[in-house]
C-alpha cells in the first residue's frame, strides 16, 4: 500500500517534473570562432557555472567555473574557463591513456537526439590534449593555456566528425558539461552535478541566432521532450524479491517468502517447481553486455566480438552490435523460457557506460526479446543510459549499489550514497524500480541503511552478500 501511495503521489507531481528548468537550457549562439585567438572573440556569449558536484545530493564546490557555446555552419565551438592555481594543474598524460580522467580533465557530452541513447563524450585536459580511451572522437581543434590562477580550455568540434548535420535555429541538443579538479578532489558537471554518466541529469543546448530569454528556450526544450506516457509493468504489485545464485536447494526454498527471485538458469528444477507452486514470480539471469567466464555458449566466442576485460569479475566486454551475439542472446533466452522460467534478467547493460558505441546493439537484444517473448518479465540491472529506449519494453529496473556496496580493492563492505535520479522519472510513470546492496548479515546497521533508503524513495529492496549465494530474509 506504501508503494501504491508513492506511486500515486509521483503521478499527481508529474508536471512539475517534466517542466525543463531555465537553468537547465544554454545557448549555442551563432558565431565563428577561431580558437587560441583571445577571449574577447567570446564576449557577450551567455556564461553557464560548472560548480555542482558530482555527489549525490549535489553541493556547490569551491572553485568555480563556466562554459560558452557557439556556432556555424561547420563547427561547434565550446569555452571552458576554470579557477585552479597553475601549480596545482595536472595536465601530463598522453592522449593514448587508458584512465585519462587521472588527468585534470573538461568533459562534454552531447545529444544530437535529445530523447535517444546515443551519447557523444569528449575529453580533454588544461593543455588542449584530446583523449581517446572511451570517447566518441578525437578529429576536433582544441587550444589549451594554463594561467596564474586558472586554466582555458577553447574547442572547435566539426559536426561531420560527431557524424551528425549541422544544427538549424532553434534545434534542441541534450548536453552536459564535467571538469576535473584532481589537487581538490572536485569533479562538478553542469547543470545539476551528479553521476558523470547518468542518464537523466542532462541539460539542454538550443541553437540560436543571437542570445534569447532562457524561459523561452526552455519551453522550447520542453515541447522538443514532448510528453512521457505511463509505463505499465507485470510488477507493478510486487512487495518484496531476492537475488539468489547459488544452486542449494535448501537456500533456495527460503525463495517461498519473496514475490519474486532472480536466480541463475542453473537453478534445480525441483527448486524452480518449488517456487512456482508458492505463487513466486522467477526469472533466469542473462548476461548481455559481457561474455561470462565458464559459461557454456555452443562454441568458441570471436576475438572481434570482445572490447576489454572486466577485472572484477574475470568477464569481457562484448561488441553487442555483433549479429552473432544478439542472435545467441535470444537462443539463450528462449532455452531458459522453455525451461519454466517466467522471465529474464538482463545484467551487464551498463557496458554502454564504458564503449558508448555499444548502446545500439543492447537496446537492440532488449527490443528483440520482448517482441519474441511479449509476455515474459524482463528485469534490466542499470544500464541507466538505455533507459529511454529500454523503459517501455522492460518490467523493473534494478539500481545496485543504490547504499550499500563491496568495495573490491579494500575488500570490505561500505555505505554509498547512490544517486537515485537516473531512475526517478522512470518511476514516477510506473516502472517498478529493484534497490540491490550488499552487507555481511552481521552488519546491522548497514541493513537497515539499505533498506530504509530503499523504501524512502519508494523502491523494493534486497540486500545480500556480493556472492549473491545465501538468501537472506532481512525485514529492517
Amino acid at each position: 500500500m506504501r508503494r501504491v501511495l508513492w506511486l500515486l503521489a509521483l503521478m499527481a507531481s508529474a508536471a512539475a517534473w517534466a517542466q525543463v528548468d531555465p537553468n537547465h537550457v544554454a545557448q549555442a549562439v551563432r558565431r565563428t570562432i577561431k580558437i587560441g585567438g583571445g577571449l574577447e572573440q567570446w564576449r557577450g556569449l551567455p556564461q553557464y557555472p560548472v560548480v555542482l558536484s558530482n555527489t549525490f545530493p549535489a553541493k556547490p564546490v569551491a572553485h568555480k567555473g563556466y562554459f560558452s557555446v557557439a556556432w556555424d555552419e561547420r563547427n561547434l565551438y565550446i569555452l571552458g574557463v576554470f579557477e585552479q592555481k597553475a601549480a596545482t594543474v595536472k595536465a601530463v598524460l598522453p592522449a593514448d591513456h587508458p584512465e585519462w580522467w587521472t588527468d585534470d580533465t573538461m568533459e562534454v557530452f552531447l545529444k544530437p537526439n535529445p530523447k535517444g541513447v546515443e551519447v557523444i563524450h569528449l575529453a580533454a585536459n588544461p593543455k588542449g590534449t584530446r583523449f581517446k580511451a572511451y570517447t566518441f572522437t578525437t578529429d576536433y581543434a582544441t587550444s589549451g593555456r594554463v594561467e596564474a590562477s586558472r586554466w582555458v580550455l577553447e574547442w572547435a568540434i566539426p559536426f561531420a566528425s560527431l557524424k551528425t548535420p549541422p544544427p538549424k535555429p532553434g534545434e534542441v541538443w541534450a548536453m552536459k558539461v564535467g571538469r576535473e579538479h584532481q589537487a581538490a578532489q572536485e569533479y562538478p558537471l553542469w547543470p545539476m552535478g551528479g553521476d558523470y554518466h547518468a542518464p537523466t541529469n542532462f541539460g539542454y543546448l538550443v541553437f540560436v541566432e543571437k542570445p534569447q530569454d532562457a524561459a523561452a528556450l526552455a519551453q522550447r526544450a520542453q515541447a522538443a521532450l514532448g510528453v512521457e506516457p505511463p509505463i505499465k509493468s507485470r510488477l507493478q504489485d510486487i512487495a518484496s524479491y531476492a537475488v539468489y545464485y547459488g544452486n542449494d536447494p535448501a537456500e533456495a526454498a527460503k525463495l517461498v517468502s519473496f514475490d519474486l527471485a532472480i536466480v541463475q538458469p542453473s537453478l534445480p528444477k525441483e527448486s524452480l517447481a518449488l517456487l512456482k507452486r508458492n505463487g513466486v514470480k522467477v526469472v533466469a539471469y542473462l548476461s548481455v553486455g559481457e561474455a561470462e567466464p565458464g559459461r557454456d555458449y555452443g562454441r568458441p566466442l570471436p576475438k572481434e566480438w570482445l572490447l576489454g576485460q572486466n577485472p572484477n569479475w574475470g568477464s569481457y566486454f562484448v561488441d553487442a552490435n555483433q549479429k552473432g551475439w544478439r542472435e545467441l542472446m535470444l537462443r539463450l533466452a528462449e532455452g531458459y523460457l522453455k525451461a519454466g522460467f517466467d522471465g529474464l534478467f538482463l545484467d551487464t547493460l551498463d557496458t554502454a557506460d564504458l564503449y558508448p558505441q555499444v548502446a545500439p546493439g543492447l537496446v537492440a537484444i532488449v527490443q528483440a526479446l520482448r517482441e519474441r517473448f511479449p509476455k515474459a518479465i524482463l528485469v534490466q540491472n542499470r544500464g541507466f543510459r538505455l533507459l529511454p529506449k529500454t523503459a517501455e519494453l522492460v518490467d523493473a529496473v534494478m539500481y545496485e549499489n543504490l547504499s550499500a556496496m563491496y568495495n573490491f580493492q579494500e575488500k570490505r563492505y561500505v555505505a554509498v550514497s547512490g544517486d537515485p535520479t537516473p531512475v526517478l522519472p522512470y518511476a514516477k510513470r510506473g516502472l517498478v524500480v529493484l534497490a540491490l546492496d550488499y552487507a555481511l548479515p552481521e552488519e546491522a546497521e548497514l541493513i537497515r541503511h539499505a533498506y530504509v533508503r530503499a523504501r524512502e524513495l519508494g523502491f523494493v529492496p534486497y540486500v545480500s552478500v556480493v556472492l549473491l549465494d545465501r538468501v537472506f530474509l532481512h525485514n529492517p
